[in-house]
């Protein structure tokens, strides 16, 4: 957006108070403009500050120190056709990507984030790109696999781990592991460490992040589970700042139609998603409910 004109404030010497007043008046539209003109801004600087979490398969750094996955070549796409080609990234632990984005350290978040209605209190959802089924990701064994999460709050049934602040993380504690046996950690590859040096039994996560860090990985498997009665499917949204509705609006008209398209599933393809993983003619508002 057009950065706002810091033009002169040259009032005539009436009163003190009509000056005070105008110049009240100017920042209050100042502030307004700010708050509603954030796609302006962010276009007139071609740049876009994205938060992600290291989760694979949607956020990963490649070994050239570049930041690939899922949800960041999802973003890189629509941010181009919004005109936003330059994105500065910054890895922020998964349970610090809201709160940085509320404090408006970064202009989006994209990383595998899940709509919750309370997250959705929170930030501002774009319409989801992803549907996604719970999984689970644990030593190769010839045990038999759980069922639900319900059976990972089993007494025996060793330690859990799940990213901190995540939907997993509430959802077990739904099914009734005991906090104890629950090992919080701040990414993938942290819960991959556990799970090799026996520090944790399995790591509750998405079914495609559990296949991507199986992969090439014969100590380990991925499965799906049963996250609890009556939940259905998860769904991946960008996320923004509450008071961005111009620049969520502006990115469901960019990503609509291309959403579920064969250049989508082509774009993600690699990362272990297939087309009925994508999100097809889904909105926000009926993944709320609303």
């Amino acid at each position: 957006m057009p950065r706002l004109p810091a033009a002169p404030l040259h009032h005539p010497r009436r009163t003190l108070a009509a000056a005070a007043a105008g110049a009240g008046l100017l920042g209050l539209g100042v502030a307004w403009l700010g708050r509603e003109d954030t796609l302006a801004r962010l276009q007139r600087a071609g740049q876009l500050r994205a938060g992600y979490a290291v989760e694979a398969p949607y956020a990963v750094v490649l070994p050239d120190g570049s930041v690939g996955g899922e949800s960041p070549r999802t973003l890189r796409h629509v941010a181009a056709r919004l005109g936003l080609d330059r994105i500065d990234w910054l890895q922020l632990p998964f349970e610090g990507l809201i709160d940085a984005l509320r404090a408006r350290r970064v202009d989006v978040v994209s990383a595998g984030l899940f709509v919750t209605p309370a997250r959705a209190a929170r930030v501002r959802f774009a319409d989801p790109t992803l549907r996604v089924r719970a999984g689970l990701l644990r030593r190769r064994s010839a045990q038999p696999p759980p069922a639900a999460y319900a059976d990972l709050a089993r007494p025996g049934a060793g330690r859990i781990a799940a990213l901190q602040g995540s939907v997993e993380q509430e959802r077990l504690a739904t099914a009734g592991l005991p906090a104890a046996a629950l090992l919080a950690v701040p990414d993938a590859l942290a819960a991959r460490a556990a799970l090799h040096n026996g520090a944790a039994a399995a790591f509750a996560i998405s079914l495609p992040a559990a296949r991507m860090l199986a992969m090439g990985d014969a100590g380990l498997e991925a499965l799906a589970i049963a996250a609890g009665p009556g939940l259905a499917d998860d769904w991946v949204a960008s996320a923004f700042h509450p008071d961005d509705a111009s620049l969520q609006r502006a990115w469901n008209t960019a990503q609509a139609g291309w959403v579920g398209s064969a250049e989508h599933l082509a774009l993600v393809q690699g990362y272990g998603f297939e087309a009925a993983d994508l999100a097809t003619g889904v909105t926000l508002a009926q993944v709320l409910g609303r």
